[in-house]
């Protein structure tokens, strides 16, 4: 069914390869951009109204998708962009739509002197993707400056939320699969721009010296824990370039795990589920997944 009362975009049957970092992935039913805010309410009630599940995507770059899809509409807010910079006594409250990619964050604020989100630069993703699982790396997270956010719940009703209210933890947080992110506020402090940018040119360079970048790749796979890099443990347990189909632990950096070409959601899946079971047999640590698995039980 063609869904109706949508200004924005709609896709139908859509091959979630095509969306995700990884390049893996079924078809789900409905992909929808919705234009603004009244726009996405009207997209919650359509697919409530349809008993579809929804589910919140950015830029894919966290998830892996089952081959065969799932029966889901999916929301994906890069329409919804917009940066609001208000000058305070010590730097901006910087207002941001959760469709805005972060590396536009955080180079909109640089340009202006405005320090706390620099060592964030170069992760993929949007606002909204990285304040769900509170992106991090070099020591610092997305929630660090966050005074608030804006979110639509599966009723289609706004509410705001505090920080303090968001649970937040190591790459987590309790903003669950139905609560929409519109938009999030972030307090930041004047700095120095040279300074600024030395850190984001540092913390880019790194990721291109460690990270394989040049493969399709869903990031991080795992969580630190167990009291170290969670790397050295893949490591310790020999898996570094292991494979399962076309997807390989990267020779380059252990945690990440690459699409040699053509490699499918099972693939990974198996993969990953290899990796926790070699790692526990050899170190005792239990690994958790940091990437999102979506479509591999019986719900969205």
């Amino acid at each position: 069914m063609e869904p109706q009362g949508i200004r924005g975009r709609v896709l139908t049957n859509v091959p979630m390869k095509r969306y995700t970092s990884m390049k893996v992935g079924g078809a789900v039913p409905y992909l929808f951009y919705p234009e603004d805010e009244a726009d996405l309410g009207a997209a919650i009630a359509w697919l409530t109204g349809m008993r579809l599940p929804f589910r919140l995507l950015g830029n894919g770059t966290n998830v892996i998708v089952a081959d065969r899809g799932f029966a889901a509409g999916l929301i994906r807010m890069s329409r919804m962009r917009r940066l609001r910079i208000e000058t305070t006594e010590t730097g901006a409250l910087v207002t941001a739509a959760a469709g805005l990619p972060l590396k536009s964050l955080i180079r909109s604020c640089a340009a202006r002197g405005l320090t706390g989100q620099e060592l964030l630069f170069g992760i993929p993703g949007t606002v909204g993707g990285a304040l769900k699982m509170n992106a991090g790396s070099f020591g610092a997270a997305i929630s660090d400056c966050l005074v608030s956010l804006r979110y639509m719940d599966e009723k289609g009703e706004a509410r705001k939320l505090m920080k303090d209210e968001l649970g937040f933890a190591y790459r987590s947080s309790t903003i669950s699969d139905r609560q929409c992110v519109i938009e999030a506020a972030f307090e930041l402090k004047q700095g120095d721009r040279g300074r600024i940018r030395a850190d984001m040119d540092y913390v880019w360079q790194e990721r291109l010296r460690k990270h394989p970048m040049e493969r399709p790749s869903a990031g991080s796979v795992f969580k630190n824990g167990g009291g170290g890099p969670c790397w050295s443990y893949i490591d310790r347990a020999g898996l570094r370039g292991a494979c399962v189909g076309a997807a390989c632990v990267s020779d380059k950096h252990p945690n990440f795990i690459v699409n040699m070409g053509g490699a499918t959601g099972a693939d990974v899946v198996r993969l990953i589920e290899t990796v926790k079971k070699r790692v526990h047999d050899a170190t005792g640590v239990v690994l958790e997944e940091e990437v999102e698995l979506w479509g591999f039980d019986d719900g969205a």
